[in-house]
């Protein structure tokens, strides 16, 4: 089946951080743009060393009180200094841990406007090539944004094809989070999405997300592990 990815070290609360890590193979975690600060990040990435656990970075816009999810306007050198010192920080503590960042995942607004937008993408492609080990790049899959393909092939860098288990669909698109229909409410029926993403011949799907704050996707994972 595809590697789970979740988004983690968040602030929930409750927080789902220690029931969910066992059941994934990479944490994307916050960087303190829309979630986390330097105690959370040293707690997940810990947690994530003890189950083995791959790590993402999970940059944002800087928007704790939106959650990162309302798109900001930053010129280049603005968005790529806001984005680097994130990714910077966690990297210092993955160090402090012996651990290594393996993806890079935007967050929220900014990994919608990083497929809508080849500037916001360059940025991202230019915060990566920044640091000395260049991190794969996750990319919702079955966009065919051309700038995407260009970009990362110019810059050498892989991108990994993300679906999600628990978010609807139109087609290869996701349904906006403001309509009906956005977010799958049965376990049962995220886990279905999930395994029809082995088969689904439209899709090149490499990982699944499962959101950490949507308590059916919790329960999905457990239920998947449980198997």
């Amino acid at each position: 089946m595809k590697l789970i990815n979740c988004d983690l070290g968040e602030c929930l609360t409750p927080d789902p951080d220690e029931v969910i890590m066992p059941l994934i193979d990479v944490a994307n975690i916050a960087c303190g743009g829309h979630a986390g600060d330097e105690l959370s990040m040293a707690k997940t990435v810990e947690l994530a060393k003890q189950y083995n656990v791959k790590i993402a970075a999970h940059p944002s816009y800087p928007d704790k009180e939106n959650f990162g999810r309302i798109s900001q306007n930053h010129d280049d050198n603005t968005l790529f200094l806001l984005l680097q010192q994130q990714v910077e920080q966690l990297m210092s503590i993955c160090q402090y841990f012996d651990m290594t960042i393996d993806y890079l995942k935007p967050h929220g607004a900014l990994y919608h406007d990083m497929l809508r937008s080849p500037s916001t993408m360059e940025v991202i492609c230019k915060v990566i090539m920044s640091f000395e080990d260049k991190f794969s790049l996750i990319v919702q899959a079955g966009s065919e944004a051309e700038h995407i393909t260009r970009l990362t092939r110019h810059y050498d860098i892989e991108l990994i094809g993300e679906a999600f288990a628990d978010r609807g669909y139109r087609g290869n698109q996701l349904i906006p989070r403001t309509e009906q229909g956005a977010l799958i409410e049965k376990a049962e029926d995220i886990i279905a999405q999930y395994q029809s993403f082995s088969t689904r011949p439209a899709f090149s799907v490499d990982t699944v997300c499962f959101h950490s704050d949507h308590q059916p996707s919790v329960a999905a994972l457990q239920m998947l592990k449980a198997v």
